[in-house]
């Protein structure tokens, strides 16, 4: 009787523990097309928080590289500003919690930390992105736009 109460008591815990773990999960699985290689270097050189780096060209068709730091439950730059026909890597540090970072206007899933994500910026405008894992009550405000002038 006891066993079967403590077997009862673990599978709770074990349960409880799962659904709470946060932000989902660190899955490898990142279904994707837009993937890019995932050598980080030098992404983080640049003036906007050692976050943005690239050739930007006043005419667009440069190349700029993102990482976008995302914590409990917010992104570090909610607005990217990028020039159209740029080449875009987008890469996604998780510094708390567990978070992915989607455009869907770009086809954009990134659901692994560290992992990147190239597109062409090819569609002049503002396009939302979001927190594609859900991570807990303040999920939904894990939002931004990335413009494309």
């Amino acid at each position: 009787m006891k066993i079967n109460k403590l077997l009862m008591i673990a599978a709770l815990a074990v349960t409880v523990m799962g659904t709470t773990a946060g932000c989902g999960s660190s899955s490898k699985n990142n279904n994707n097309a837009n993937t890019g290689a995932t050598n980080n270097a030098g992404t983080n050189a640049g003036t906007n928080a050692g976050t943005n780096a690239g050739n930007n060209a006043a005419g667009g068709g440069g190349s700029k590289a993102i990482t976008i730091k995302a914590k409990n439950f917010e992104f570090d730059q909610p607005e990217i500003r990028v020039k159209q026909g740029d080449k875009v890597t987008i890469t996604l540090n998780n510094a708390e919690g567990f978070h992915g970072f989607a455009i869907p206007d770009y086809n954009v899933d990134i659901k692994e930390n560290n992992g990147t994500a190239t597109f062409t910026a090819d569609k002049a405008g503002e396009h939302e992105f979001h927190c594609s894992v859900v991570c807990g009550a303040g999920h939904s405000k894990m939002v931004g736009k990335i413009i494309v002038e």
